[in-house]
């Protein structure tokens, strides 16, 4: 596994609900996984607890190369430079530089040498569709183009694991913008999570992880564009239901401490099934 999370919770507020509520899931080496879910449903924390940026309350993060393994708070920037890269909602590129500066000042960053960073550039900005536009300042590009961007960034040091989520002006990740992170998967051999909101998009994936009030809501394995649909049809008009019923779920144990955790088994509450959707313990 690249990376795993075990009870993973996330509150902001000691009164307030959970942003992640027990949350045990699993990313494949060089899968493309897509997260989806209502606004709120804890998509965006879950990627920034597995970045490093945010720190769970309850449970561990595992992330690396190979056999994943749990990071210290003094750890988190050496492997968010050497394992995790990510284009979040907050992640800007430098809009007066052009993509090829861009990319040379995260290398510079992450320590990657010149020379391997040079040998790297083309093949990512290919990957990435951006060949043609490594001398193009960032500024005059569509906005997708810059998130695009921003993720040949993340890739350019060979991190294991890439997490994508939508920009804060809220543009959703393409179906053309997926099938490129799919080749990134693919060829480069990087775990991809990233969200979408497109159906199109998510059936391009290996996997589909679905949030609902900070609950894993299902998984779907080799997704295709019609459950998609449907999936997103049942959980949209259940964006109150988590909340009931998380008042009549067990209480939360926290992880054990002095026991080195496998992958975890996935857990979540029963939903309603629809064609071509698998238990999250299935996965």
């Amino acid at each position: 596994m690249a990376a795993y999370t075990t009870g993973l919770t996330k509150t902001y507020a000691p009164s307030g609900e959970p942003a992640l509520d027990n949350v045990n899931v699993a990313f494949r080496a060089g899968e493309l996984c897509a997260l989806m879910g209502p606004s709120g449903s804890g998509k965006s924390t879950l990627l920034a607890c597995l970045a490093g940026h945010e720190p769970p309350s309850v449970g561990r993060v595992y992330v690396g190369r190979g056999d994943a393994r749990p990071w210290l708070p003094q750890q988190v920037r050496q492997i968010c430079r050497g394992e995790v890269g990510f284009a979040l909602s907050h992640s800007r590129p430098f809009l007066d530089r052009t993509v090829e500066e861009n990319l040379e000042w995260a290398a510079a960053l992450a320590g990657t040498p010149a020379i391997v960073a040079r040998a790297r550039t083309d093949r990512i900005a290919a990957l990435l569709g951006l060949l043609d536009e490594l001398g193009t300042p960032v500024g005059v590009l569509p906005e997708d183009r810059r998130h695009l961007t921003m993720c040949a960034a993340a890739l350019l040091p060979d991190p294991s694991v890439l997490l994508v989520d939508e920009t804060e002006s809220g543009g959703a990740m393409t179906a053309d913008t997926f099938a490129m992170l799919r080749r990134c998967a693919t060829e480069l051999g990087t775990t991809v999570v990233a969200v979408t909101d497109a159906p199109a998009a998510a059936a391009l994936a290996d996997r589909v992880l679905f949030l609902a009030a900070g609950r894993v809501a299902g998984i779907v394995a080799r997704p295709a564009e019609d459950v998609i649909h449907e999936l997103r049809e049942v959980f949209s008009g259940h964006g109150a239901q988590p909340r009931q019923a998380r008042q009549e779920a067990p209480e939360r144990r926290e992880a054990p401490e002095r026991r080195e955790p496998s992958a975890p088994e996935q857990r979540s509450r029963p939903v309603k099934r629809v064609p071509g959707m698998r238990n999250p313990a299935e996965a």
